[in-house]
């Protein structure tokens, strides 16, 4: 069933990116599968070691797949702050010189938004409709339009993180500093 799945989304439905959970992370016959799709890959690793996410980041590519993305996760709903280890997501990226992400299964949406801030460049984040419904993940699950707040919230980040990373004075700190400097100011 779960090839039968996985077949209807590649080739039925021509997905650009193919997404693994968590769960499938040990499944390396599975993840020889979605390599053979020869499609880029956005591979989940919550409940697993450094040893089994180089083992499934490698069978992917080894097996056709272009590029994995690696998302950083903790696969417990919702996930304590204490149990996030962000910095986790780094280490992941230097390991594996790859991009990387956070799958965010706490509740309210700093923990994404401090991942965009350390270099996230995917968020994922499930967003239901009732907080209520039976299910893991409904309870750290986001309403539609607090979703949408978490979209503007990152692409404001995005912005303050653009520039070059040179200390420079910025053209809209010309006039302020003109106004406000003690020093000698270039006629």
């Amino acid at each position: 069933m779960i090839i039968k799945s996985l077949d209807f989304l590649s080739d039925e439905l021509d997905l650009p990116i193919l997404k693994i959970g968590s769960g499938e992370v040990t499944n390396i016959p599975f993840l020889r599968r979605f390599g053979e799709k020869k499609k880029p890959i956005i591979l989940s690793t919550g409940m697993s070691s450094i040893g089994e996410v180089e083992k499934a980041y490698y069978t992917l590519l080894e097996s056709g797949a272009p590029k994995v993305t690696i998302l950083h996760c903790t696969s417990n709903y919702p996930a304590s702050l204490e149990s996030v280890n962000l910095k986790a997501m780094n280490t992941l990226k230097s390991v594996f010189n790859s991009t990387v992400g956070y799958s965010d299964h706490t509740e309210g949406i700093e923990v994404s938004l401090a991942a965009v801030a350390l270099g996230a460049e995917v968020i994922e984040k499930h967003f239901t409709i009732d907080r209520g419904l039976p299910g893991p993940d409904h309870k750290a699950s986001m309403s539609p339009v607090e979703l949408k707040e978490l979209v503007l919230r990152i692409r404001n980040i995005e912005k303050a993180l653009s520039g070059s990373g040179s200390k420079i004075l910025q053209p809209s700190e010309v006039e302020t500093k003109k106004n406000s400097s003690k020093g000698n100011l270039p006629k």
